[in-house]
């Protein structure tokens, strides 16, 4: 059945070549030998290993096959055969079967005595084009009825005769065959496509396995692999020879064989019976054949050619399963073979790899690899030879890399040659590598300064070298010297050891003034390492004395106060002072100040006798010389203070919901402070200012607040010059707030002035209690009484209620024989443990009668 079939996934292959790279490693090989051919016009090649003979066809308007050896010298032309072009060759190698285009006839040939045995007609205007063997047929591509068509004949028959196969596809021209492992494949170009098909000719009636378009066009190259599992196909109007599976024509894995560029024109292959694959071209700068090991997409050689380029469908290997023959076309039109013995040779390529520094009297490294398509050589040995002198050779390691150790003990530029003799597998491949071994770049980097005072200048540096490589010997020294700027006074330093783990060295020194001073710093440099100098510029401030206080934490109002102070960096000189001032209560904008005199060892005594209680801070300050910067440091005395009584009151202990209690603080004798402030804090939230103020005569000040809950009372005193700051508080606490109501009643009436709810004798009474604040989850309980003999007699107590979300509980009130009589229920909020804010509270009586 011819199909269609998506193009989409082999248009996605194609593009994906215009990024493709063939991944040669090596420079191309040439042709092992070539030798001219005497052609006028060249159609196809077929290589006859057994009886050392190539047989060359020409194409129609051509009267001979033209045999040579396998090395390209003439043997003989078979002549009369019309227009010889598709070839092909008998299982058992002793026919070499002929399409003849001119002749409408296939030829068979014997192969040992090279002449005609028999040729079978094919039908006049036939012009067979293409030929191949399978199923123990001659297949045969032809013209019938102004179509292509496909016929076979059976040579081992009695009377064998050309027969055309009318129900193999359709064709509008002669199609191309190919023939393997009991699949036949047939070609026609239809544009930039193929229309290809295959069939099973193993059984002696030939089946559909596949029919429809693939990407191709005027094939040049088609080929069925030995397997009969692949058909592979190369059209100049494809940028790669594209490989479908037979089975399907769907593209096989790989789907294409590169051939050297976008624009190449792919116009030949060959698949060997080990699976090694050839493609070529003849335009492009990638011209030539490559050659693929099977399945493998990046191509084990590219081979090219001393002249001309190759002919379409000029490549054939050769049954030794090594030598590949190629047949070529010069720019004069003249043509010749090819015989590339080294085809399945793996190119090589050595790298040399510089070292990542090269100095004198140290060694160095010199890495290098050795790159091939195939396997890699492991151990292979390696000529190395330095300026023309041999060294000991290289091996070549597992992963292809290998390395040279050379030391020299001078500057200089040293060429290393490195030569691969090659094996069976791989060929030779040689490279060289100019080393420069030179003494490496030395630096001095601004250094870390650590300390600048005039007394202690201190700073570390560091000798690097170039890209930190190369070890400094023991015993290196970096010679210093020092320049005051102001007087350009240069004094030499004793020099610093470099230490040769870290590189770095200290310098440390005590100019003995401020200012700025430049340091000048140089190494001299050894065998392996270059001189270098730098200039350290440093700036040398006065010295930043700390001064630090002694003071005591605490003292005693009205007494004598003393304590000490130092200044570091000393000497100082006689007779500088500080500046010493005290804030305290009385002294907190403008606060009182004294001076005190400076020992030249730095030391301060403060002396002074506080007024004032409380905290009182003493700052000295040092305002600083030509030598020293100025200085502050500030030290807090706790000074004694008297205390006073203060209390807090309210007018009951224990209140209603929403009553309102007056808070009075009362403060004790004072100097000069007489103000208080009073705070409420009910249970569970926050503290709020009630009232600040200046106690009356009798020293209270007093506030009212409304209480919902338990509530704590603080009163607060800040306290003054002479006497401490003082707080005092007192808690109360606060009845919840009970609601009852009675619903389902149908009338109210009274009894001596108390109103009654009337309910029929059939409704259970429906009580409602309602707790404020609201206290859900807590025990709310119910009490029912009843009136009778002059008095109220309890009836029952209920149990626990939890209180819903809203704080609300409900019960009903079951009254047996019930009917003339009076009672009175009431209900009680309970507190839990966890409710610390209000009290237990009853709720007031509620009167109900029953009537029938």
């Amino acid at each position: 059945m011819h199909k269609r079939v998506p193009l989409t996934t082999a248009i996605s292959v194609v593009a994906g070549l215009t990024t493709a790279t063939v991944g040669l490693t090596g420079a191309a090989a040439q042709a092992d030998g070539t030798a001219p051919l005497p052609l006028a016009h060249y159609s196809h090649m077929l290589v006859d290993t057994a009886h050392r003979h190539i047989f060359l066809s020409q194409g129609a308007g051509s009267d001979g096959i033209v045999v040579t050896d396998l090395n390209g010298a003439p043997v003989t032309t078979i002549t009369g055969e019309q227009g010889a072009t598709g070839l092909a060759l008998s299982a058992d190698g002793g026919t070499l079967y002929a399409a003849l285009a001119d002749g409408d006839a296939v030829a068979a040939v014997d192969t040992a005595n090279l002449s005609e045995s028999t040729r079978w007609p094919t039908g006049a205007g036939s012009a067979p084009v293409s030929v191949a063997v399978a199923g123990g047929r001659v297949w045969y591509g032809h013209t019938a009825g102004g179509k292509g068509a496909i016929g076979s004949v059976d040579p081992a028959a009695a009377d064998p005769v050309a027969t055309g196969q009318p129900s193999m596809s359709q064709w509008a021209v002669a199609p191309l065959l190919a023939a393997g492992g009991g699949v036949l494949a047939a070609e026609e170009p239809q544009g930039s496509l193929s229309h290809v098909a295959t069939f099973d000719v193993s059984s002696p009636t030939a089946s559909v396995r596949a029919d429809t378009e693939v990407y191709g066009g005027t094939a040049t190259g088609f080929q069925v692999t030995g397997d009969g599992g692949r058909v592979l196909l190369a059209a100049v109007q494809q940028p790669a020879p594209h490989v479908y599976g037979t089975s399907d024509l769907s593209p096989a894995d790989p789907a294409v064989y590169y051939a050297g560029g976008m624009y190449s024109g792919p116009n030949s292959l060959a698949a060997d019976a080990d699976g090694t694959i050839a493609v070529g071209s003849s335009a492009g700068s990638g011209a030539g054949v490559y050659v693929y090991a099977g399945s493998k997409t990046v191509a084990e050689n590219h081979l090219t050619f001393p002249s001309g380029t190759l002919a379409p469908d000029g490549l054939a290997w050769g049954a030794d399963g090594a030598t590949l023959y190629a047949v070529t076309r010069d720019s004069a039109g003249a043509y010749a073979l090819n015989v590339l013995g080294g085809a399945k040779l793996t190119d090589t390529e050595l790298s040399l790899t510089h070292p990542g520094y090269a100095v004198p009297t140290e060694q160095y490294t010199v890495t290098g690899s050795l790159s091939t398509g195939g396997a890699v050589p492991a151990g292979a040995p390696l000529q190395v030879t330095r300026d023309g002198t041999a060294l000991p050779d290289a091996r070549v390691g597992a992963d292809g890399s290998f390395t040279i150790g050379d030391t020299r003990p001078e500057e200089g530029a040293y060429t290393y040659q490195v030569s691969y003799a090659g094996d069976a597998a791989h060929r030779a491949a040689s490279a060289s590598l100019t080393v420069h071994v030179a003494r490496l770049a030395t630096s001095i980097p601004f250094p870390e300064i650590s300390s600048a005072s005039p007394h202690a200048v201190a700073f570390t540096g560091s000798l690097t070298s170039q890209f930190g490589l190369g070890s400094l010997p023991q015993g290196t020294t970096v010679q210093v010297s020092r320049t005051n700027e102001d007087t350009q006074d240069t004094e030499d330093l004793p020099p610093v050891p470099v230490d040769p783990a870290t590189t770095e060295f200290t310098v440390r020194d005590a100019p003995g003034a401020s200012g700025r001073f430049t340091y000048h710093l140089s190494y001299a440099g050894d065998v392996t390492h270059q001189p270098t100098s730098s200039d350290a510029s440093v700036q040398v401030s006065p010295y930043a004395p700390a001064l630090t206080l002694k003071a005591p934490g605490t003292a005693a109002r009205a007494a004598a106060l003393s304590f000490t102070g130092s200044l570091d960096d000393a000497p100082y000189t006689a007779g500088e002072k500080v500046t010493v001032s005290r804030t305290d209560a009385a002294h907190t904008t403008t606060p009182v100040t004294w001076t005190a005199s400076v020992g030249t060892d730095g030391t301060v005594t403060v002396e002074d006798t506080p007024t004032v209680g409380g905290p009182v801070t003493y700052t000295v300050g040092y305002p600083g010389d030509a030598s020293h910067q100025a200085a502050t440091a500030s030290a807090i005395v706790q000074v004694s203070r008297a205390r006073t009584a203060l209390t807090v009151s309210t007018g009951a202990s224990t209140y209603a919901y929403g009553a309102t209690a007056t808070v009075t603080a009362h403060l004790g004798t004072t100097y000069n402070g007489r103000t208080v402030s009073l705070y409420a804090q009910p249970g569970g939230g926050a503290r709020t200012l009630l009232k600040t103020g200046t106690v009356d005569g009798k020293g209270n000040l007093s506030a009212t607040y409304r209480l919902s809950r338990g509530t704590t009372f603080t009163a607060s005193y800040a306290g003054d010059y002479r006497y401490a700051p003082a707080t005092a508080a007192r808690a109360v606490s606060a009845y919840a707030k009970v609601a009852g109501k009675l619903s389902g009643y149908y009338t109210s009436t009274t009894y001596g002035g108390t109103t009654y709810r009337v309910y029929h004798h059939t409704v259970k009474p429906q009580v409602t209690a309602t707790v404020t604040p609201a206290k859900p989850g807590q025990c709310q309980r119910f009490q029912a009484q009843e009136y009778y003999g002059g008095a109220w007699h309890t009836l029952t107590t209920s149990g626990c209620f939890a209180l819903d979300a809203h704080s609300t509980a409900v019960t009903k009130l079951t009254l047996t024989n019930a009917t003339g009589h009076r009672f009175r229920v009431r209900t009680e909020y309970v507190h839990g443990k966890t409710d610390t804010a209000n009290l237990s509270t009853w709720s007031s009586w509620l009167h109900l009668t029953v009537r029938t």
